[in-house]
């Protein structure tokens, strides 16, 4: 599955965990205008950090924050408590966290090929 493809389908599981877990006191809030910043959160993964861990960062509206994908833990960033208390829950679920690592490890094991034109190739074989 294509990495793209993968990360739509988890915007669209963690939304909709989000809004669930938010409305279980009170079912009522679900179709409240509160509930809807929930459909345009973002999830970003960066294989090109510089940091040794692995990290997914969320972004609900204006907010953001950056979360460790091996841990759950929160890395950098400020979301409302309750919503980080529950993306943790979300990323420590086994199979969310499998399909980050695989987007992740795909993305980085990904290589670019050098493609060297035919007159310059006594130029790039030095490089």
């Amino acid at each position: 599955m294509q990495p793209k493809k993968v990360i739509d389908k988890l915007e669209h599981d963690l939304s909709h965990f989000l809004i669930s877990e938010m409305c279980k006191s009170d079912p009522m809030r679900r179709g409240s205008a509160e509930m809807y910043k929930y459909k345009g959160l973002s999830i970003f993964v960066d294989p090109k950090a510089k940091t040794s861990e692995k990290t997914v960062s969320v972004r609900i509206g204006a907010l953001e924050a950056e979360f460790k994908i091996d841990s759950c833990d929160k890395n950098s960033g400020a979301l409302a408590p309750e919503e980080e208390r529950l993306i943790m829950i979300w990323l420590g679920q086994n199979e969310n966290q499998h399909y980050l690592k695989s987007i992740f490890t795909k993305k980085i094991s990904k290589k670019e090929l050098l493609i060297v034109p035919f007159d310059l190739e006594n130029v790039f074989d030095k490089i």
